[in-house]
């Protein structure tokens, strides 16, 4: 298992952001996703397999990447809420996001089968098949 920082100092107030997602309680989380500000998308997939993250149209994840030196972002839609944090490296906002992935997938059943670690682990503890953004291109050999 590699490891998968997340330090205290790596998140940031959201306000660091250039740009943020706003609430929206008048659609879904799809109709959220369509319409977020330059810079962000929604991520459906995650993990080696593209497990689901999130649970659409109820639950979205959004990341933020801006080669500009800007903070990454993480935000959740959940329901018209909307959480977002900013974090310093995007090795840190997908840490914070593998921990999410671990929670939704604990919580409602639509990640792996099987082998996860207990709810609460933290990204260090998750395996790496489960870590990470999906890239379709890449085997579980090489991740």
């Amino acid at each position: 298992m590699t490891s998968h920082p997340l330090l205290l100092d790596d998140e940031l107030e959201a306000g660091s952001l250039p740009v943020r997602p706003e609430e929206d309680h008048a659609g879904d989380g799809y109709d959220w996703a369509s319409e977020l500000p330059p810079g962000w998308r929604p991520v459906y997939s995650w993990g080696t397999e593209g497990w689901e993250l999130g649970e659409p149209p109820y639950q979205v994840i959004a990341h933020f990447d801006d080669t500009l030196g800007a903070p990454h972002g993480l935000a959740r839609y959940v329901e018209g809420d909307v959480f977002v944090t900013a974090y310093r490296s995007r090795e840190a906002r997908d840490a914070a996001t593998d921990e999410l992935a671990l929670g939704v997938w604990l919580w409602a059943g639509n990640g792996p089968a099987e082998g996860l670690p207990a709810e609460g682990a933290p990204a260090a503890r998750i395996p790496d098949r489960f870590r990470g953004p999906y890239r379709p291109e890449a085997t579980t050999a090489t991740c």
